[in-house]
């Protein structure tokens, strides 16, 4: 809605400018009604275009500075998000590594009794074994003991006894040195898994050490990321605050010019209707002397030629046609109001038809701009302007003919790049330049 109104007060602006500067001999009648329009409303209503241009550009730029910082805030926002997510699955991994290593550390310490206990267990059979081993050495062979007291005349059932016990302690010492073999087998498979929770433990340690260390660094820069976005809250803000400062001061300028230059607009239809009925007499005039003989010129000359179209300004290809679009700049949707040629700075800008230059100037949107009055066409009046020009040819309230080189293409005011602005406005209002040429 703010882009159609903009658009209407640029309209009706574009009028108090033409009011102002006409200098057509078909207008003579009416300049010292033109001087006062200049005196009081035109003058006001270029001078508030200008600061409306001005704010446009203030507000496009706060626009661009927003759109920038809020870019950046949601990125920050994005990056901090991640990093204390980060930091959640740090702490939840640490929390799971220590209860694992606690878990590994009483493993270890009870293998380490285990090993111990067997240990001992080692020592004390070894011991046994040497301990039968000296006996009988000591007592040497009890069945050959027991043959010889037999042989001597002891009893015979003590012999026997004699052989049983011997029976009985062999088998013991086998069993004891059985034992001692097993418990030599146990210990080495616990060495063995002592050593393998040593190295779990190890691990484990040096794996929740690591995570430690990314963790404190992932809250580091948690807190980093923190007061960034806390700052990037504080540059959008004011970004925000700038822009709207920016809008709000371009509506009330707009709001203060908007009767006025409806008021000016309606100036220009009477004048245009002026022109119009100035027109039909001469129409009427020519056709009384025709039909006398008379063969003497119209006291009051036309402006312009008497061609029904218009001639391209320059030799070039359409870069943007007539129509609603995005504007480059600003970012609005709103009506392009005329027909953009791609040319190089500095190519001669030539009037698509005759007519009298009845202001030419510098606007803050348009850049150096030529109104070009071309007369009545098709039953109304045309009028062309030559737009973000580099510099002019000739000066206001000259006469010039079609094809005449009036200034030179450039990029000056709201421009991307250098090209020729070309707009039509019949009867004050812009129209297709494509439906003329």
């Amino acid at each position: 809605m703010f882009s159609h109104t903009r658009t209407a007060v640029t309209s009706a602006l574009v009028v108090a400018a033409i009011i102002a500067g006409l200098t057509a001999p078909s207008f003579a009648d009416t300049k010292d009604d033109l001087e006062r329009q200049k005196k009081e409303a035109s003058g006001a209503a270029q001078d508030a275009k200008k600061d409306l241009d001005a704010s446009t550009k203030e507000f496009a730029e706060a626009a661009a500075a927003l759109q920038a910082a809020q870019a950046k805030l949601g990125a920050a926002q994005a990056e901090l998000a991640s990093t204390r997510g980060k930091v959640v699955v740090a702490t939840a991994f640490d929390a799971q590594m220590q209860t694992k290593l606690e878990q590994s550390q009483a493993e270890l310490e009870a293998a380490r009794s285990e090993l111990d206990k067997g240990e001992k267990r080692v020592v004390r059979s070894a011991r046994s074994v040497e301990d039968f081993a000296v006996q009988d050495y000591l007592e040497g062979d009890r069945g050959l003991r027991a043959l010889s007291g037999l042989l001597q005349g002891e009893d015979p059932s003590t012999y026997g006894e004699q052989i049983s016990l011997n029976g009985s302690v062999s088998d013991q010492q086998v069993a004891t040195m059985q034992r001692l073999e097993a418990t030599r087998v146990i210990l080495k498979l616990n060495r063995q898994k002592v050593q393998k929770l040593r190295d779990k433990v190890k691990a484990q340690r040096a794996e929740a050490a690591a995570n430690l260390v990314e963790k404190q660094r992932l809250e580091s820069a948690a807190e980093t990321q923190t007061a960034q976005v806390a700052d990037l809250v504080t540059v959008s803000a004011d970004a925000e605050a700038t822009a709207a400062t920016a809008r709000a001061e371009d509506d009330r300028r707009y709001q203060e010019q908007l009767a006025e230059a409806a008021r000016v607009e309606a100036e220009l239809k009477k004048l245009a209707e002026e022109e119009l009925r100035k027109a039909r007499e001469r129409a009427a005039r020519e056709a009384a002397r025709k039909a006398r003989g008379d063969t003497s010129p119209d006291p009051e000359p036309p402006t312009g030629d008497t061609g029904g179209t218009l001639t391209r300004p320059v030799s070039g290809p359409i870069t943007s046609p007539y129509g609603m679009r995005v504007h480059p700049i600003t970012g609005v949707y709103k009506l392009h109001d005329g027909m953009d040629f791609g040319v190089p700075c500095g190519t001669p800008v030539k009037a698509a038809a005759s007519g009298t230059i009845i202001q030419q100037y510098f606007n803050g949107a348009y850049g150096n701009r030529i109104i070009l009055n071309n007369g009545v066409k098709r039953g109304v009046n045309v009028v062309t302007t030559y737009n973000h020009l580099t510099r002019f040819a000739l000066k206001a309230g000259a006469t010039v003919e079609r094809g005449q080189v009036i200034g030179y293409s450039g990029s000056t005011g709201y421009s991307t790049g250098c090209h020729l602005h070309f707009m039509v406005l019949t009867n004050g209002k812009t129209v297709n330049p494509a439906g003329w040429l």
